[in-house]
C-alpha cells in the first residue's frame, strides 16, 4: 500500500475504535441514569462491591439504596467526563481522517 493509503487506513481504523468506545461509555452512562432497569447496578472499587440502585418492590423500578446518592452521583458525573472525552476523541479523528483525505487530493 501507499504511504498516502496507509494513512487513510489509519486514520480510519482510529475513528473507528474512537466510535466504539463512544457508543460503549453512553452505554455505560444510561444504564447508571436507568439504574440499569428493573435490576439496579453496584459499583465496584479496588474488590469492594457497593450496591447503589435496587429494584423497588412496589413500582418495579430501579431505585437508589438510601444514603448512596453520592455514589450515583459520582457515578454519573464519571460516566459524563467519559462520554466527553470519548465525543472529543471522535471528533479528534474525523478532522484527523479529513485532513489526510483532502490533503492527500491535493
Amino acid at each position: 500500500m501507499s504511504k498516502y493509503t496507509d494513512e487513510v487506513k489509519k486514520a480510519a481504523d482510529g475513528l473507528e475504535q474512537a466510535e466504539n468506545f463512544l457508543s460503549s461509555a453512553r452505554g455505560r452512562l444510561n444504564t447508571v441514569r436507568g439504574h440499569k432497569g428493573q435490576e439496579g447496578y453496584s459499583v465496584s472499587v479496588n474488590g469492594v462491591t457497593v450496591a447503589v440502585s435496587k429494584m423497588d418492590g412496589r413500582s418495579y423500578q430501579g431505585t437508589l439504596i438510601r444514603g448512596r446518592e453520592m455514589i450515583h452521583l459520582g457515578a454519573l458525573k464519571a460516566l459524563g467526563a467519559e462520554v466527553q472525552e470519548a465525543e472529543e476523541s471522535v471528533m479528534k479523528w474525523r478532522d484527523h481522517l479529513k485532513a489526510v483525505t483532502m490533503g492527500g487530493a491535493q
